[in-house]
């Protein structure tokens, strides 16, 4: 029977703590993570691309962090509201901020002689179009073609949200188009307990925090994601299980 549910189950903030290391790479083996996201940034990056090197089947993308140039902070700081936030975003020097910060990391990246997977950002940040359009082109600029979407936008732990318009959305997509990137158009955060069963048709990104300790909210990633009837559901629902790499335009994105 042909599927037609594809699912990537992508690992975030790989690199941010030796916790979050160690529960990405024993849910890689357990075969329920697809894909992951470095932050090359963090003090435990390298420890990662160590690991990663030796595990043939394990990908990564590059989890660009911009978070400075927002003025944002951990957990859920917000410096300024976001009426003046946006104000600041459309400054021309923003735009070249971004430019820069995005280079520094993709080029970091790069200088481990890994390849990636795609890209995406760090609280979602490029659901803003100030930063959406900037960091597509330098992506591009460096081969890369496959960037975490979604239609309606993103939702923050501790943060408002970033809402897209049907008019920014297909500012969005059209850009996606002229670049030739390819990317699941729906996004699931497990916010609260994710059966696949609920999988919709078409390709789907499950975005994942799992952690060996550190943050409950991160642990209850981990037992979701090695809980049995996890894998086992993927399973019997006929779910195909697929990296970035494989989101081809042949299949149903972006439409």
């Amino acid at each position: 029977m042909m599927s037609n549910r594809f699912l990537i189950i992508n690992a975030d903030d790989l690199g941010m703590s030796a916790e979050i290391n160690r529960g990405i790479f024993a849910a890689h083996e357990h075969g329920v993570i697809t894909d992951s996201s470095l932050m090359v940034k963090r003090p435990y990056a390298g420890e990662a691309v160590k690991s990663i090197k030796r595990i043939p089947s394990f990908k990564v993308g590059i989890h660009v962090d911009l978070d400075i140039l927002l003025g944002w902070t951990s957990p859920g700081k917000e410096k300024v509201l976001r009426s003046e936030l946006h104000r600041i975003m459309e400054d021309h020097a923003f735009s070249k901020k971004v430019k820069q910060e995005s280079r520094k990391q993709i080029e970091a990246f790069l200088d481990t002689g890994l390849i990636p997977s795609h890209i995406d950002t760090h609280h979602h940040v490029h659901g803003f179009l100030q930063i959406f359009e900037p960091l597509v082109e330098v992506a591009a600029s460096y081969g890369i073609t496959a960037i975490r979407f979604n239609k309606s936008g993103y939702t923050l732990l501790g943060r408002d949200s970033i809402l897209l318009t049907d008019e920014t959305r297909w500012q969005m997509v059209e850009m996606l188009r002229r670049h030739g990137f390819n990317a699941p158009y729906q996004l699931i955060d497990p916010f609260s307990f994710f059966s696949p069963a609920e999988l919709p048709a078409g390709i789907t990104e499950l975005m994942v925090h799992p952690s060996l300790n550190g943050d409950q909210w991160r642990q209850k990633d981990f037992q979701m994601l090695m809980d049995p009837s996890f894998k086992k559901t993927i399973d019997e629902e006929g779910i195909k299980l697929i990296g970035f790499s494989e989101v081809k335009s042949t299949l149903p994105l972006l439409t």
